[in-house]
């Protein structure tokens, strides 16, 4: 009977563990839990103030930032590398807004502008495994080193902790290339502008979008402000996107 009494004990016990862990799988806590992974650590990496300083657009997204508990790491230009990019994964940022000239509405694959002039017979192997291309800029003589899907795929070190990348330049999203190379990176969720957009119109928005998530509101919610507020362009009807549509309920979490 005492064996028979245990082993009753046991199947109890086992019945009631695998309820708790049931129930704690879909409880918000867990959810909290989840979103806490995310680094309080967020990086601007400004390439386009090469052409278009914006310092006001430095101070106010630093100061939104750290006023929510990030630390905020800041990458001028002449710090806006190949090699850069290939070690911000493994850096640990949960916020990286990318200030940065992108290409793709041609037609050709999007690619990030870094500031490293391209020099062909740099980085070689990269350049021909189609990692890195030449990027030329409308305002510019000089092309750069431009950074490809594939370089995010395979050259970058690392992954990104459920980072909320922002990439502020032309087309990020003119298709989801560039976006689902940095979610196979680990990243949650990428925004950006879906056609040309001028700087005044993107520093504006992304000033918007860093107010909006760190006040509480979705990725959906910040995205849809950001474009309604920012400033227009007589030119272009770009449209600040989110990839992928099922991340537009993630909510920053704060240390205030």
């Amino acid at each position: 009977m005492k064996l028979g009494g245990n082993l009753a004990n046991m199947i109890i016990l086992i019945l009631v563990l695998a309820g708790s862990f049931l129930f704690l799988a879909r409880s918000p806590l867990i959810h909290s839990t989840v979103e806490r992974t995310r680094p309080f650590k967020a990086a601007l990496v400004d390439e386009v103030s090469a052409t278009n300083p914006d310092p006001y657009l430095k101070v106010n997204v630093t100061n939104t930032l750290t006023s929510v508990g990030y630390t905020v790491d800041y990458y001028g230009p002449e710090n806006v590398t190949v090699d850069l990019f290939k070690s911000l994964p493994s850096i640990g940022y949960g916020i990286i807004i990318l200030r940065d000239h992108s290409t793709g509405l041609t037609g050709d694959v999007i690619a990030l502008v870094t500031s490293e002039p391209f020099d062909p017979a740099k980085y070689v192997n990269e350049q021909q495994a189609g990692l890195l291309v030449e990027a030329r800029l409308s305002s510019s003589n000089t092309t750069y080193f431009g950074i490809t899907p594939t370089f995010v795929r395979e050259a970058m070190k690392g992954t990104f902790p459920n980072t909320v990348l922002v990439v502020t330049g032309c087309a990020g999203l003119a298709n989801s290339e560039m976006a689902q190379a940095f979610l196979a990176k680990g990243a949650e969720v990428y925004i950006s502008w879906d056609q040309v957009v001028l700087a005044n119109q993107s520093d504006g928005g992304a000033i918007l979008l860093v107010q909006s998530m760190t006040t509480g509101h979705a990725i959906d919610d910040a995205v849809a402000s950001a474009t309604l507020n920012a400033p227009s362009s007589p030119l272009y009807s770009s449209q600040l996107r989110y990839y992928p549509l099922d991340k537009g309920g993630v909510i920053l979490s704060f240390q205030v």
